[in-house]
């Protein structure tokens, strides 16, 4: 596991386990020249190196830890479609007809991520299998009624499912409530998917550079000169996608969302007949819990959970003992049951939970904020911007492109949330 380098020391991460080995890569020395410069080897990232090398486009992609060392690496594995908000949000944000293009380029994307993999022969473990958005409560069954709705008539293929179907597809008795039935979506090994992109990437002939931070970005006569500290690229057009993970060198992209943390914890392979008890078909779930959890079984049945926070220092101890106490609310044929992987991962977050596409200077695209739904999104993202590049038409871009935006007080909310959800945890929900 070379390529991974944890966020935190105290890491061990389920993904880097067991991922795939990530296409050697090594650290950018000397000057090169190419079309286009990609900033990131996440879903966005690689999509677009991708997708640029499938149509003939010179691409160079520098990346300043390894190969889905960021959120793409360190998300849940969920692929669902859309995001967070519902469509009628979109539409009020953005208008009408913009909000249509918008909402139909992300109805699809999980189907785009499994025929990606499909025709790639990609090696992920992934599964189409569905996914559950399960109602913790009544007023949570009542919020998501209200969202299949308006997913159902943009044309996504989802349905409302009752109470004993959600406890029958999740084996918890504590879901009494019902929820959305998604079945184009479903699950995928992140890290895995991250590192084959990057391997076709190559193999289209992409250039991939790891440990390779992008230093400074400057514009002359037309063209971008990036450096990095042993070498240049020049490049016609760069696409900045880095999101939560963007530094003080990326053109300002940090402050463009808020960074907050999500942490996740794993068993080891539980007994066949516990493992055959808790979410029996494989769906990935998540509920509409004011702290949201989501779970999973993966191909070697450990169940995987994601929970709001980051694992740091002395709130380690304090988040263990919460998810702890969720798993065995959720799942009690798992009480005893010892964890043996943790991890945290950062996504964007951005005041009205809808993805920006930042044109921050001519032939500079920076996509951030993506709200926790990164899979289909960087996917399609990837695709839609080398589309665009190639065609030097922004017509058909679903995305609205504008300048740059600063999030307010973004230092003081990452905190609140931080912070925040750890009260939550210790002080009030006990379960």
């Amino acid at each position: 596991m070379a390529e991974w380098l944890p966020q935190e020391a105290n890491e061990k991460s389920l993904w880097a386990e067991t991922a795939v080995d990530a296409p050697v890569c090594e650290a950018l020395q000397g000057a090169v020249q190419t079309d286009v410069l990609v900033v990131g080897a996440g879903f966005t990232g690689l999509s677009s190196a991708l997708h640029l090398a499938e149509r003939g486009v010179s691409v160079v992609l520098l990346e300043a830890g390894s190969i889905g060392f960021g959120g793409s690496g360190r998300n849940a594995g969920l692929v669902n479609a859309g995001i967070w908000k519902t469509p009628e949000h979109v539409a009020r944000v953005l208008g009408a007809k913009p909000a249509a293009r918008f909402n139909e380029a992300l109805r699809d994307s999980p189907a785009q991520v499994f025929e990606l993999v499909e025709r790639l022969q990609l090696q992920c473990q992934a599964r189409r299998c569905a996914t559950v958005h399960i109602a913790h409560s009544e007023s949570g069954m009542s919020y998501l009624r209200d969202r299949c709705r308006q997913l159902q008539q943009i044309g996504a293929g989802v349905e409302l499912i009752d109470a004993a179907t959600t406890q029958s597809l999740s084996g918890s008795p504590a879901y009494r409530f019902g929820g959305i039935l998604h079945a184009d979506a479903g699950t995928i090994q992140p890290l895995s998917y991250a590192r084959e992109l990057a391997r076709v990437a190559i193999e289209k002939g992409a250039l991939l550079y790891r440990h390779s931070a992008l230093e400074s970005l400057t514009r002359s006569e037309e063209r971008w000169l990036a450096t990095t500290a042993h070498g240049q690229v020049t490049a016609n057009q760069v696409i900045l996608a880095t999101n939560a993970y963007a530094d003080a060198n990326s053109a300002g992209v940090r402050e463009s969302t808020v960074p907050v943390n999500i942490f996740q914890f794993a068993t080891a392979p539980l007994p066949e007949e516990i493992a055959a008890s808790v979410i029996p078909e494989r769906q990935g779930l998540w509920d509409t819990h004011s702290l949201l959890t989501s779970s999973r079984i993966d191909e070697a049945g450990r169940l995987v959970m994601s929970f709001p926070g980051r694992l740091q220092g002395g709130q380690r101890a304090l988040r263990e003992a919460w998810a702890t106490r969720r798993r065995d609310h959720l799942y009690p044929q798992l009480r005893g049951t010892p964890w043996g992987y943790y991890w945290t991962g950062r996504v964007g977050v951005t005041t009205n939970n809808i993805l920006r596409v930042q044109l921050l200077a001519p032939r500079l695209f920076a996509p951030a904020g993506y709200n926790g739904r990164g899979i289909g999104t960087g996917t399609v993202m990837g695709k839609y911007l080398a589309e665009t590049i190639v065609s030097g038409n922004r017509g058909d871009f679903p995305f609205p492109i504008e300048a740059l935006y600063r999030e307010k007080w973004r230092r003081t909310r990452a905190a609140y949330y931080d912070y925040g959800t750890l009260a939550l945890q210790f002080f009030g929900n006990r379960w």
